[in-house]
């Protein structure tokens, strides 16, 4: 099982509006975990979840780029990449979410692979 971290100190990025979105999108991921875990994988709540999370996750990567864009510290290509795959995978897990069919181990990598790619 992906161990989703607690916030700290140490993971922030010197701006208010970008840590919150991070804490956010880390509970959020913590929540779906815990769905996962006590079975709930299969339920229309979830689903929302799944959606919410992959609309906060699109809007906070725009946000994060601009913010760092301002700061010249982009992106190298393959961190863009990388991240727009992680993306897409939320997207694509939340859009074809079928509660019948549904691998819980994969959505938890899924969710949580974008943690990786940020801290």
């Amino acid at each position: 099982m992906t161990s989703i971290p607690r916030w700290s100190s140490v993971m922030s990025v010197k701006d208010p509006l970008l840590d919150a979105q991070h804490i956010e999108l880390l509970e959020m991921c913590r929540s779906i975990q815990q769905d996962l875990d006590r079975g709930h994988g299969q339920n229309w709540t979830l689903e929302q979840k799944l959606h919410e999370f992959a609309f906060l996750l699109e809007e906070h990567e725009e946000i994060e780029a601009r913010v760092f864009g301002s700061r010249g510290q982009n992106l190298t290509q393959e961190q863009s990449n990388q991240r727009a795959a992680a993306l897409r995978d939320v997207q694509a897990l939340a859009d074809n979410f079928e509660r019948k069919k549904y691998d819980p181990i994969a959505a938890r990598q899924k969710v949580a692979h974008w943690i990786q790619l940020h801290f």
